[in-house]
């Protein structure tokens, strides 16, 4: 009988561990793409910036699988492609970019931001910026960026141009699929997290989401009852108190004034 249960409490333990394994979340199903400029302007349909979220997943390129802005050898000094999340602000780990096939060097000297305005030029954090070289090496059309960064956009930015032999384009944006990844903890249901899940995710959380392991929350945190906006994305608790009327760590209770 002792085995047995032994053998039990390591089944649990192994169980435990498996449970909470961590994995990618790929969030472009929750928002919206656009970008600054249409291939054709007589049809909008060719190269369209949603098309960058939608499979297939490869850089093979065509104007029904691809974004595409427009092509020109003067008058475009900048070309972008923005994600915009239909919640709040989302908690972004990285960015996976395939780019058009063969076309690595109109992606020389690309930024990539998490911003929390729409700003163009983006005004918010810079996860990577690749060096201008105008000759090789290139940059790689499929790769991963890390971020680590919370914000409401995500924007893939050109402002260098490119030279091709013997024309010089100005920026273009040909990006074949984007993922915007965010880490999640698998082993409770949603709202819930810690030993056996019996602990509650704050309330600020944005749709409730925290991390299993922790309690922090997921995606960020929702700052509309915060004083001044400002709550903390790990917590989910107001920073700087509450608006009036409101009370309580996360800003959730009720209270009237009383005047003597």
């Amino acid at each position: 009988m002792t085995q047995q249960l032994n053998m039990l409490s390591v089944l649990l333990i192994h169980t435990t561990v498996m449970l909470t394994a961590t994995a990618q979340q790929n969030l472009t199903p929750f928002g919206t793409a656009s970008q600054s400029s249409s291939y054709d302007s007589n049809d909008p349909s060719k190269g369209k910036p949603e098309n960058a979220v939608n499979p297939p997943i490869s850089n093979k390129y065509s104007l029904d699988n691809c974004s595409n802005t427009k092509q020109s050898y003067t008058g475009i000094s900048e070309a972008w492609w923005m994600f915009e999340f239909s919640f709040n602000t989302a908690y972004i780990t990285d960015i996976t970019i395939y780019y058009r096939e063969n076309y690595a060097y109109r992606m020389d000297g690309f930024k990539l931001y998490v911003t929390n305005t729409s700003t163009i030029p983006p005004d918010g954090y810079l996860c990577y910026e690749d060096p201008n070289h105008f000759r090789p090496p290139y940059p790689d059309i499929h790769q991963t960026i890390p971020c680590n960064q919370l914000g409401k956009y995500v924007i893939y930015y050109d402002d260098k141009g490119s030279d091709e032999v013997n024309v010089i384009y100005e920026p273009i944006v040909e990006l074949c699929y984007v993922a915007i990844n965010d880490k999640i903890f698998v082993g409770c249901l949603k709202g819930t997290w810690g030993t056996n899940c019996l602990d509650a995710c704050p309330l600020k959380c944005i749709d409730q989401h925290c991390y299993p392991e922790n309690g922090s929350c997921t995606w960020g945190c929702d700052p509309q009852k915060c004083l001044n906006n400002n709550c903390d994305k790990h917590t989910g608790a107001c920073s700087e108190g509450c608006v009036t009327g409101l009370a309580g760590q996360f800003c959730n209770m009720k209270y009237k004034l009383i005047w003597i």
